[in-house]
């Protein structure tokens, strides 16, 4: 079941700084030549550093602030080594000149500089600009690139109505992804747990009446009578991902065929191509929560397979799932189907989901809006009635 809220936003703002030094993400880039700027002046938290990260008491500073300034002039086309300088200006309290070269690093895509540039706004740093909505900004741009910390702090001020004047602010959908890549990127208990009390804040927020998507955290006052839920108009054919076949390609049949060798069923049996998500990066997503077993249970409706028979799901049944190239990485099996009305999904249903939406506010959030757009096309659209289709399956062959 769901946790019950136990830590109030003013506690997580408390916890935040302990979560960005909580943060730190092996480097993964591909072999780089390190420079005297990367061995001495390396942030051990930056997820792109090539070298071992370097504390702030064991710096150098003059030797390390020449050996970056000689790596950003000899390559002016790499922004770690400008956001290194930055990082040790700052610490050698040239406040200004950290500012800029910080600005400069940021602006040139580099999510650390990104978020140090946004903490630099928000905390008032002598030169910093004083804008909330540049600091807001830069977080997004942040998050985007990976940077856990910068989707704890968005998400606490977007909490905080920090971000409400901000014209292009995360929309909703924005935020739960957000949401999602954190709590999937927590490295430790005690950060699942900080993500875990913004996600379980933010989806209050979400679900509260009578406030619309673009006014998260505002304070205006509500209208008098509740409005219906709108739809939302249909996405763009979604980008990024392969065609979903009607049948496994000759790698897919291979992969099925040693699945069902070891699991002593027939070739010719029923098998479904499936993918979950839209886009690429929720393929991703939710593939690798299926994967390590967190998703255990997915939600469609009988409508969507009333022109093919084919997909309806059975109990007992097999599905081949592609990642967002089309390569199959897994076997599913069914283990159990029952159809309901929507407004009939309870929490003892949507404890299979991934950990953002077990909450039953999270999944009515996001799955109204799933359905709000996948049927349009069907010329239907969603409805507290509605039919839902709840099947709970298992990884039985990983490819």
């Amino acid at each position: 079941m769901p946790r019950a809220p136990c830590v109030t936003l003013a506690a997580i703002a408390m916890f935040a700084t302990l979560l960005a030094a909580a943060t730190a993400v092996t480097a993964t880039a591909a072999p780089t030549a390190l420079s005297d700027c990367d061995r001495l002046g390396s942030h051990p938290e930056d997820p792109q550093r090539v070298a071992p990260g370097v504390e702030r008491g064991q710096i150098d500073l003059p030797v390390a602030i020449a050996a970056c300034e000689r790596a950003a002039a000899a390559d002016p086309a790499t922004p770690r080594f400008r956001y290194q300088l930055a990082r040790l200006l700052f610490y050698a309290n040239q406040n200004e000149r950290a500012v800029a070269e910080m600005r400069r690093a940021a602006d040139t895509g580099y999510p650390q500089a990104q978020f140090v540039f946004g903490t630099f706004i928000t905390r008032g740093r002598p030169g910093a600009p004083t804008d909330v909505c540049l600091a807001e900004s830069y977080w997004k741009r942040s998050a985007a690139g990976g940077r856990q910390a910068a989707r704890v702090q968005y998400l606490r001020y977007t909490l905080k109505g920090r971000f409400d004047a901000c014209a292009a602010r995360a929309s909703d959908d924005e935020l739960l992804a957000m949401l999602e890549a954190a709590s999937g990127a927590a490295k430790d208990f005690y950060e699942g747990l900080i993500v875990e009390d913004l996600g379980e804040a933010l989806l209050a927020r979400l679900a509260a009446p009578n406030r619309t998507p673009a006014s998260l955290g505002a304070s205006s006052s509500p209208p008098s009578t509740p409005s219906p839920p709108s739809l939302p108009s249909p996405p763009p054919p979604p980008t990024g991902l392969a065609p979903l076949p009607a049948q496994p390609d000759e790698s897919g049949r291979e992969a099925w065929a040693r699945c069902a060798a070891r699991r002593g069923v027939a070739t010719a049996a029923p098998l479904r191509v499936r993918r979950f998500g839209e886009t690429r990066e929720a393929s991703a997503r939710l593939q690798s929560l299926i994967l390590s077993g967190e998703k255990t249970i997915t939600a469609t409706s009988p409508w969507l397979y009333e022109s093919d028979a084919t997909q309806r799901p059975a109990e007992g049944g097999w599905s081949l799932l592609l990642d967002a190239e089309g390569h199959a990485v897994a076997v599913l099996r069914t283990t159990a189907v029952k159809t309901l009305p929507f407004r009939d999904v309870t929490a003892e249903d949507s404890r299979y989901e991934g950990r953002p939406v077990r909450p039953i506010a999270a999944w009515r959030e996001v799955h109204q809006r799933y359905f709000g757009r996948v049927l349009v096309p069907l010329g239907r659209a969603w409805s507290d009635d509605m039919p839902v289709t709840l099947e709970r399956f298992e990884v039985v062959c990983r490819t």
